[in-house]
């Protein structure tokens, strides 16, 4: 659900013709969500190690996502500000 959320979102600054770094930013913040929401689950086992490696692969996994939905919604953005000929 934070990945989809984080994708929608990404795609939508994208369109607002934000600068480059907001999928990243979003990325850190869903990362920092998934870390609160898996830490409960991950960690009663006492594997750190397991932890960390599922939040580098799921933070690799929003950085890309997010930066393709953002190029998605970027070049929505730029052709609907394209004037018409």
């Amino acid at each position: 659900m934070l990945l989809l959320a984080g994708a929608l979102l990404s795609a939508f600054l994208g369109y607002k013709l934000l600068g480059w770094w907001a999928p990243a930013a979003v990325a850190c913040a869903v990362l920092v969500m998934q870390a609160v929401s898996y830490q409960g689950v991950v960690t009663t086992s006492g594997s750190v190690s397991g932890f960390m490696h599922i939040l580098a692969l799921s933070g690799l996994m929003s950085l890309i996502m997010f930066y393709a939905t953002f190029s998605m919604g970027r070049s929505l953005g730029l052709r609907r500000r394209r004037p018409s000929r």
